[in-house]
């Protein structure tokens, strides 16, 4: 039986590239849909972003009229699309590292004034999935030889320097391990959201 949101929902899930944190993203949205029903969640991930697709590319065509730097279009098309997950009542699934705090934070601070705008409750939670580093770094390595996108060796450890835990910030944050059943994540965080069935 699908439930009805009252409120949009947003969870950030954060963690080192190959720590799993874009696995445990799309089983969370799988359990969301089968639990809220279909088209309830907007996912939001740089690394699979369609950047050929006309919503981005009209969105180009604005923001480079408003002379905004090309550097910052694919973050401001995926706030844009948080933006429209917000007004709609939607679970939205923002999926990235987020190894700098002031990012993350401006991020928060930019999607809450928004929602406060169209007088809308916003909770937030961050989902903070671990996995030992080498383990991250080889299935960096695994999914790049097969073709996929990974950040290079000098990249993955200036990551691994700078990436610290935001539990400590204020923040709903649930630590899932990136090498445990994901099912028993999911279902852990469906409970901390107040989604299950």
């Amino acid at each position: 039986m699908a439930h009805n949101l009252q409120h949009p929902t947003l969870v950030f899930v954060r963690g080192l590239p190959g720590s799993g944190k874009s696995y445990f993203a799309n089983e969370l949205q799988k359990a969301i849909n089968n639990s809220l029903g279909q088209d309830t969640v907007v996912m939001l991930d740089p690394d699979a972003t369609d950047y050929d697709s006309k919503d981005y590319v009209d969105l180009v065509a604005s923001l480079s009229a408003k002379g905004v730097d090309s550097k910052f279009h694919p973050y401001r098309f995926l706030r844009a699309r948080a933006h429209g997950g917000i007004t709609s009542n939607k679970v939205i699934i923002w999926n990235q590292p987020f190894t700098n705090f002031d990012g993350f934070n401006k991020t928060v601070i930019n999607l809450q004034a928004y929602a406060k705008e169209h007088k809308i409750e916003l909770p937030i939670m961050v989902v903070e999935v671990e996995t030992d580093h080498e383990t991250a770094k080889a299935r960096v390595l695994q999914r790049k030889q097969a073709g996929g996108h990974g950040p290079s060796d000098n990249t993955f450890e200036r990551f691994k320097d700078e990436y610290a835990s935001f539990v400590e910030k204020g923040f709903s944050t649930i630590t899932v391990n990136g090498q445990d059943d994901v099912a028993k994540s999911v279902a852990l965080v469906m409970e901390k959201l107040q989604l299950s069935p």
